[in-house]
């Protein structure tokens, strides 16, 4: 019985050979492949890029709607203590 291959699209992205070493070095020390590597940091770059996004729409709030943030902030820990959780 011969199993089913699935595979993702691929494509070559030319990079240098000191990338490619440092990656093939993370990848070892981590025990995983240089695609796991190459795609961890891209997530993680998509992250911090999405907190820097947000960390500035939070400072060109105006006074008022730093007002109105933090207001909603303590509703939010007002019910979150209301003791509905179980304990």
């Amino acid at each position: 019985m011969a199993l089913a291959q699935t595979t993702a699209k691929t494509t070559t992205l030319r990079i240098s050979t000191d990338l490619r070493d440092e990656i093939s070095r993370l990848a070892e020390h981590r025990g995983t492949t240089m695609v796991d590597v190459v795609t961890d940091a891209v997530h993680r770059l998509g992250r911090e890029e999405w907190w820097l996004s947000v960390h500035g729409a939070l400072d060109d709030l105006t006074g008022a709607e730093t007002a109105s943030y933090r207001a909603e902030g303590r509703k939010l820990e007002a019910a979150a203590a209301d003791g509905l959780d179980g304990r």
